[in-house]
């Protein structure tokens, strides 16, 4: 299969999504983020409106923008960072589709891992007890037609930097209710998830292997 074409410059990850999509599908990658790393998609036209610039800037934190929708996110140790590249089931599958359809496996992953009240919530993310656990981008290429899927999932990462770094969100899923970040969001260490990180990445990436 040709190296995927994607518009415009390099992003976030495109060298890795390239490299999977010559491989046999669908391709899975979970890493554990190492650095603190602001992440933008497309519709951040103005950074200051979502990002404290210059608070980054002082603190050497790196703003990297990535081919997808979705909100603006921070990672940092304790995020899982999940990257799938894989076909459509069909022509007219749409990006909600294809977000269920991951998110499907991913909470059953959780579910095997001992967090048995995740949900899906809004178009794209994973929550529990209305807390925001996982949200994630999609990019839905065309040649070749396959897509192309990144998210951010909270196992034990400091969220308090979501308030030093991120504004208010210029757009929000309704189930968050207004609600500031550190009120929003929490992670799996929180819930008193019982197991190591390396080995829920092992169940997440053996769930969408093989079954997705």
């Amino acid at each position: 299969m040709a190296d995927p074409i994607f518009p415009g410059k390099l992003r976030k990850n495109d060298d890795m999504f390239m490299n999977a999509a010559s491989q046999k599908l669908p391709f899975v990658h979970i890493y554990e983020q190492q650095t603190i790393e602001i992440v933008h998609g497309p519709s951040c036209r103005a950074l200051d409106s979502e990002i404290f610039v210059d608070q980054c800037e002082t603190d050497g934190v790196a703003i990297t923008e990535r081919r997808g929708g979705g909100g603006t996110v921070i990672l940092s140790p304790g995020v899982l960072v999940v990257m799938v590249v894989g076909n459509k089931k069909n022509p007219r599958e749409d990006a909600v589709e294809v977000f269920r359809r991951i998110h499907d496996h991913v909470i059953t992953a959780l579910c095997k891992a001992g967090i048995d009240n995740a949900i899906h919530e809004g178009i794209s993310d994973i929550a529990v007890d209305g807390k925001k656990i996982l949200g994630s981008s999609l990019y839905m290429g065309s040649k070749p037609p396959l897509f192309y899927y990144q998210s951010s999932l909270m196992v034990y990462n400091d969220t308090s930097l979501m308030d030093k770094y991120l504004r208010h969100p210029p757009r929000e899923p309704n189930y968050r209710q207004g609600r500031g970040h550190n009120q929003f969001c929490t992670t799996l260490k929180k819930l008193n998830m019982p197991i190591d990180i390396r080995e829920l990445a092992k169940l997440i990436e053996s769930e969408l292997k093989n079954h997705l």
